[in-house]
Formats: C-alpha cells, sequence, structure tokens
C-alpha cells in the first residue's frame, strides 16, 4: 500500500511545478518563441539533471536472510523512500524523436529486524542508462514525452551479519512527461520513471518509482 506521507510530499513539491510550467505559455508564445518553428527548430545537444524522491518495493531476499539469523521477526521495518537524483546529456533530432543518456542514483532499501537479536540490511542499486525519447508537442513550448531504455545497474548489499555482494545487471525501464521550454535554450521537466527488477540474489529483485523534477539547458 502507499505511503500516503511520502505521496502527500511528493505532490507538494510536483503540483507547484506543473503549473510553473503550463501556466506560463502564453507568455512565452507572445514573446515571439516557438518551440515548433520551422525556420528556427529547437534541435541539437543538451544537458539535463533532476532530482526526486524515490520507492521501491519490499526487500524480501533480505528478509529471508533477516529469517535465517535472528529467526521470525518481531518488528521488521523497510525504509524504500529517499530522495535521489540523474544527470545526463542528450541529443533532440526533431521535434519528436531524442536520445538521451547519463548516470542515475536509483535508490536504496534498508531492513531492521528484531528476533532473537537485531538484522540490519542495505542494498544500494545506481548505474548508467539509455534511452530513446519520443515528444507530442502541446503548445509552442509545452511537450508530452516518453521514455524507453536500459539502466545498466551495480547493485551493493551488506548486512551486519556477515552478508556482502556487489553485481551488475541491464534492466529496461521507461518513463513519461512533461517538458516545458522557458526560452530557446532553457527548460524545465515533470517526470514520472519506472525501474523494474533491479538488484541481485542477496538483495532480491526491486522495482522502483522516480518522481522526478528536472532542468536542462541546450546548447546551441
Amino acid at each position: 500500500m502507499p505511503n500516503l506521507h511520502f505521496l502527500a510530499r511528493t505532490g507538494l513539491v510536483a503540483v507547484p511545478l506543473a503549473f510553473a510550467l503550463i501556466a506560463p505559455q502564453t507568455t512565452y508564445a507572445q514573446a515571439g518563441f516557438k518551440l515548433r518553428e520551422a525556420a528556427n527548430p529547437v534541435t541539437g545537444l543538451y544537458v539535463v539533471g533532476a532530482l526526486g524522491p524515490s520507492q521501491g518495493n519490499d526487500d524480501t531476499a533480505s528478509l529471508t536472510r533477516a529469517t535465517a539469523a535472528v529467526g521470525v521477526p518481531n518488528n521488521t521495518v523497510v525504509e524504500s523512500k529517499r530522495f535521489t537524483g540523474s544527470v545526463g546529456v542528450g541529443y533532440r533530432f526533431n521535434e519528436y524523436w531524442g536520445i538521451e543518456g547519463g548516470f542515475v542514483d536509483i535508490g536504496r532499501l534498508e531492513l531492521n529486524a528484531s528476533g532473537t537479536g537485531e538484522f540490519f540490511g542495505r542494498s544500494k542499486m545506481r548505474g548508467g542508462q539509455f534511452a530513446l525519447m519520443g515528444y507530442l508537442p502541446a503548445t509552442d513550448t509545452l511537450s508530452f514525452f516518453v521514455k524507453f531504455g536500459g539502466v545498466w545497474a551495480r547493485t551493493n548489499y551488506e548486512d551486519n551479519f556477515g552478508g556482502s555482494d556487489s553485481s551488475n545487471s541491464l534492466r529496461s525501464y521507461w518513463g513519461l512527461g512533461l517538458q516545458s521550454h522557458f526560452n530557446r535554450n532553457l527548460f524545465g521537466r515533470l517526470e514520472f520513471l519506472r525501474y523494474g527488477n533491479i538488484g541481485s540474489t542477496a538483495s532480491g529483485q526491486t522495482s522502483f518509482n522516480h518522481y522526478m523534477l528536472g532542468v536542462g539547458y541546450l546548447l546551441d
């Protein structure tokens, strides 16, 4: 079941940004800037960065380890919500298509369990990613977008009973969102990302949802 406090905090940030992305469209259009202007298309190389909450699923493999170490836990706390970020570069070929790649801190899972003793396990996931971008212009300066690609994820696991593991895995991910140009070069983003089956034998396979706020700059 979703953590309502976590979703509420996310909404307090996401809703004002969504308004900020959409509301100024008339002003930008009046200033003469048009995303779809044939004579001066917004294409080329850009840099982009994003920050936002990451939420993962239960760390089942780590829970199995905890049960083996301390018996059936009397109390279990799984913490999978934290702020994370990404940086990347991309190239927009035209108003509809582009590519993008970079580095992402996917997320972290922490398990605290108490039984005949105390167990603590932690998994960290991060790596490089690459995606094909599809854009659908909605106004002269606002576009919807979808992305689909792969992430080369590095998972590091450790617990207080001497367990440790590091492994790499190639997994797919996808996302969707809004992108608004404040002028020809500067743009903002609001996006949702889904990373599936990230992890290792020790940490377990985990899916992550990212709710990201980003800013980018087109390099003319």
